[in-house]
């Protein structure tokens, strides 16, 4: 085993552990969480037997297993950017719906002190 194997392997188990423990102790959902850690286990596998990337990739018909590992990556990069995306636009429309009820609120607040 190469010393790379061997410090990305320790990262791996790291980042595994601390998702884990994340989702164990319910600060991630498992939804959020599950998925993370089987990209761990994943790169992982890959990490400690690098010729197995290029059977899955001959089996998918793609050439090299370093290729697949990369078409991977693009994958998982862009579904967390278009999941970002999403929870960035969600998020600006509760603030302005927030927003709009605390400025109605505040225009007929001063009213009611006046009448009362």
């Amino acid at each position: 085993m190469s010393a790379f194997q061997i410090a990305a392997l320790a990262l791996l188990a790291l980042l595994l552990a601390g998702n884990l423990t994340v989702v164990f102790r319910g600060q991630v959902s498992r939804r959020v969480g599950l998925p993370w850690a089987a990209i761990w286990l994943v790169a992982a596998a890959a990490i400690l037997w690098p010729g197995s990337t290029r059977v899955v990739a001959k089996v998918l018909g793609i050439g090299r297993g370093a290729d697949l590992v990369l078409y991977c990556f693009v994958l998982v990069v862009l579904i967390g950017f278009y999941m970002t995306y999403v929870r960035l636009r969600r998020l600006d429309a509760n603030l302005t719906l927030l927003v709009r009820k605390l400025a109605i609120e505040s225009a007929i607040a001063p009213n009611r002190n006046v009448d009362a």
